[in-house]
C-alpha cells in the first residue's frame, strides 16, 4: 500500500522482493516390501543403516529383500529413506467406549505384534484422581495502616502470602490489584482506604473469571480436567496453564488459569466452605502372561504431560499402540475418558502371510506414501509383478515429484520368453516416470558366507543419491562414478552387442568389464514412449524444477494480478534458474541461451486474468547425457587430429 503523506518529513515505507525459490531435496528414496519386523504399512523415515535394523529386523525375511535393499541403499550413499513394511497382517485391537453410558468409542488399542497372538493381551482400565485434597486458596490479613498504595498488615507472614496479579478486597468492598509485598507491606496498583484492624483478603470468583489459586495441587498440570465444589456448587473445566508460587519454606500454592471462563461464582471469604479442586485422570494396565504394563494418571488432553497417546506409544517395553477413535469422541471431558473394564482381550489379529501379497496391498501403501513430501524415487525390491510394477508408475505420474526404480525379474533371459526385453513391453509410462534395471546383483548373505542374489533397485537408489549429493540431479546417475558398493558380482554377465539390444529398448544393464571388476551402472535411460524425456537425469530435473518453483512461488496465490506481481514472479524464478545454470544443470554459455521466463499480456489475456488466472512459461535447456561418443580419427600429414562428436 502507498504511504499516505500528510505532514512535511520523513516516512518509511519498507518492501520485500519475493522469496527466493530453495531448490527442493533430490535424494530420498522409500522402498516398499515385507520385513520381519516394524509397522504395517506405514512409512517409517529411516536415516541409518543400524536404524533400519532397530525397526525393521536384525535379518532378512526368508526369501524377501527389502533388508538386501536397504542395506545396499546406504552402502551405496544414500543417507534419508523411507520404508513401508506392506504387509496382509493385522493386529490384535481393542475399542474403548467412553464413561457417557452408551456405546460411544473413544480410544482404540492395538498390540504392537500383529498377528494372532498366542498369548492374548488383556487391559484393565480404572479410575485415578493426580490431584485430591486440593482447596483453592483464601489467604487473609489484618490491616494496621495504610497510606495510598502502601497497606501495612500486622503480620509479614501474611502478607507475603498475596502475590502480584491478586485482586484483593477490603472488607469485602474495595478492590484493588497486589503489585508486590515487601515484609508486612502490600503494594497495591490504586490507593486503597483502609483502617486499622480492617481484613484483607481475595476477592470473590464471579462467572466469567479464569484465574485463582490453589493450594496442596502439586500434580495439577496444563490439560488437567478438574471439577470445583463450593456448598452444593459444581462445575468441570479444564486448566491452561499452572505457575508455582513458593511462599515461604513451607507453603506453595498454585496460580491456575482455566481454558474458559467459570459458570459459577465462588466465595472465597474465609467464613465461607472451602472450595475442593480435584482431577480426573484414569490408569491403564496392558498384561501379556507375566509381563505387565502399568500407566498411572493418564489424560485425554494432548497437552497434558501425561496424554495416554504420548505415554503409551513412547513406551520402548509397551506392548500396545494407541489412538483416538475416527471420527473423534465428543463426550465432554471427563465423560470422555475410557470406562472402567478388568482384563478385558485385544482380538481380530490375521498372521502376515508375505508370500500372499497382492498388488491392492502395494497400491494401499502406496496410497499411505503420497502424504510424503519429500520422497524422491521408489523402489519395490520384493515384487516385478506387473500389476506391483504399474502401481508404482501410476503413482509416480499421479504425484508428478517423484520416480520409479524398477527390477528386472530374477533370472531372466535377455532375449525370448519371459525375457527381461518381454518384461520391458509391459512396461511404459509417456513421460518418463521409470527406469528398468537388469540384472539382479550378487552379494554378502546376511547369515552365512555363500553369496546371494538380490534385486538391483536398492543399491541403483543410493546411487541416484550419491551422485544427486555429489554431482547433482542433472547428472544421470550412470557411468564410471557410478560404481556399486557391497556387490560381489551380476547374475548375468554380457557383451556389448548383448547391451546394445537391451540399451536401445531401454533396459539399463550394470555391467561387469573385467573378471574381478566392480559392477558399474552402464544405462541411464528411462522407459519413456516419448522421446523428449528418454534419460533419467532429464526427467529428474525437471522433477526439481517443477516442484521447487510450485513451492517457491505459493506466496503469490492470491496476491493481486498486476504488472508488480508479474515482474516480481520473473525475478524470482529467473534467480533461481541462474543457480541451477550454474550449477551446470542448463545447457548454454549465457543465462539467454539457458533458459527464458516469460511472464506478459499475450500469455495472460483479460479474459484469463478475470478467471483468475496467471499464466507463466518458462523454456529451459536441459543438459543431456554423452551416452554415445563418436571418435573420427584419420591421416593427416605431420600429425592426427581427434574431433569428437
Amino acid at each position: 500500500m502507498a504511504v499516505q503523506v500528510s505532514y512535511p518529513g520523513v516516512y518509511i515505507d519498507e518492501f520485500a522482493p519475493g522469496a527466493p525459490i530453495q531448490g527442493v531435496g533430490t535424494s530420498t528414496a522409500a522402498f516398499l516390501g515385507p520385513a520381519k519386523h516394524g509397522p504395517l504399512n506405514e512409512p517409517t523415515k529411516i536415516t541409518s543403516w543400524d536404524a533400519f535394523k532397530r525397526t525393521f529386523g536384525d535379518e532378512p525375511l526368508d526369501g524377501f529383500y527389502l533388508w538386501y535393499a536397504a542395506r545396499g541403499f546406504f552402502e551405496n550413499g544414500g543417507l534419508v529413506c523411507y520404508i513401508t513394511r506392506v504387509s496382509n497382517a493385522s493386529h490384535d485391537e481393542l475399542v474403548l467406549n467412553d464413561r457417557s453410558g452408551g456405546p460411544a468409542p473413544t480410544i482404540r488399542l492395538w498390540a504392537r505384534e500383529p498377528g494372532d497372538l498366542t498369548t492374548p493381551i488383556q487391559v484393565t482400565v480404572a479410575d485415578a484422581q493426580a490431584v485430591t485434597g486440593a482447596v483453592l486458596f483464601r489467604p487473609t490479613a489484618t490491616v494496621s495502616s495504610g497510606a495510598g498504595t502502601a497497606v501495612t498488615t500486622t503480620n509479614a507472614a501474611d502478607a507475603v502470602r498475596f502475590r502480584p496479579g491478586d485482586t484483593i478486597t477490603v472488607n469485602g468492598v474495595n478492590t484493588t490489584q497486589v503489585s508486590r509485598s515487601e515484609g508486612a507491606v502490600i503494594r497495591v496498583t490504586t490507593p486503597l482506604a483502609v483502617n486499622n484492624g480492617d481484613t484483607l483478603r481475595l476477592t470473590n470468583l464471579t462467572a466469567g473469571d479464569m484465574t485463582f489459586r490453589v493450594a496442596n495441587a502439586a500434580a495439577l498440570r496444563a490439560g488437567s480436567v478438574i471439577r470445583l465444589t463450593q456448598n452444593g456448587t459444581t462445575e468441570n473445566a479444564i486448566v491452561k496453564s499452572v505457575i508455582t508460587e513458593v511462599l515461604s519454606a513451607g507453603e506453595t500454592t498454585y496460580r491456575v488459569t482455566l481454558t474458559d471462563g467459570l459458570t459459577n461464582g465462588y466465595d472465597l471469604s474465609g467464613g465461607a466452605d472451602p472450595i475442593s479442586l480435584e482431577s480426573f485422570e484414569f490408569n491403564l494396565t496392558a498384561i501379556q502372561g507375566a509381563v505387565s504394563t502399568p500407566y498411572a494418571n493418564l489424560s485425554m488432553r494432548p497437552e497434558h504431560p501425561n496424554y495416554y497417546r504420548t505415554i503409551i506409544n513412547n513406551d520402548p517395553a509397551g506392548l500396545i499402540y494407541t489412538a483416538p477413535v475416527e471420527p473423534p469422541n465428543v463426550t465432554p471431558a471427563p465423560d470422555n475418558r475410557p470406562a472402567v473394564i478388568a482384563d478385558q482381550p485385544l482380538t481380530g489379529g490375521v498372521n502376515d502371510n508375505p508370500t500372499a501379497l497382492t498388488p491392492t496391498d502395494y497400491s494401499s501403501a502406496l496410497t499411505r506414501l503420497e502424504a510424503i513430501d519429500d520422497v524422491n524415487f521408489i523402489a519395490t525390491p520384493d515384487s516385478a509383478d506387473l500389476g506391483v510394477q504399474l502401481a508404482v508408475i501410476a503413482h509416480c505420474e499421479r504425484m508428478q515429484d517423484r520416480f520409479a526404480i524398477m527390477d528386472s525379474r530374477r533370472g531372466a533371459p535377455l532375449f525370448g520368453t519371459d525375457s527381461v526385453e518381454v518384461q520391458r513391453t509391459s512396461l511404459t509410462t509417456a513421460r518418463g516416470y521409470a527406469a528398468l534395471y537388469y540384472p539382479w546383483l550378487l552379494t554378502f548373505p546376511a547369515v552365512g558366507t555363500d553369496p546371494i542374489l538380490v534385486p538391483p533397485s536398492g543399491h541403483i537408489a543410493g546411487v541416484y543419491a550419491r551422485t544427486d549429493n555429489n554431482r547433482g540431479v542433472h547428472k544421470a546417475p550412470a557411468g564410471n562414478e557410478a560404481t556399486l558398493s557391497g556387490v560381489l558380482g551380476v547374475e548375468q554377465t554380457m557383451s556389448d552387442i548383448d547391451q546394445g539390444q537391451l540399451n536401445l529398448n531401454d533396459i539399463n544393464v550394470i555391467r561387469v568389464f573385467k573378471p574381478g571388476g566392480r559392477p558399474v551402472v552402464w544405462g541411464a535411460r528411462t522407459i519413456a514412449s516419448d522421446r523428449n524425456w528418454q534419460y533419467v537425469n532429464i526427467r529428474r530435473l525437471f522433477l526439481f524444477l517443477e516442484e521447487s518453483i510450485e513451492e517457491g512461488i505459493r506466496w503469490a496465490v492470491f496476491e493481486p494480478n498486476n504488472l508488480q506481481l508479474w515482474q516480481k514472479l520473473k525475478r524470482t524464478i529467473t534467480e533461481f534458474l541462474l543457480r541451477v545454470w550454474r550449477d551446470g544443470a542448463l545447457f548454454g554459455a549465457t543465462p539467454e541461451e539457458a533458459f527464458y521466463v516469460r511472464i506478459d499480456e499475450a500469455l495472460n489475456p483479460f479474459s484469463d486474468q478475470a478467471l483468475g488466472r496467471l499464466n507463466i512459461e518458462i523454456g529451459v535447456r536441459p543438459t543431456y547425457p554423452a551416452e554415445f561418443i563418436i571418435v573420427r580419427i584419420g591421416i593427416w600429414p605431420g600429425s592426427s587430429e581427434v574431433s569428437e562428436g
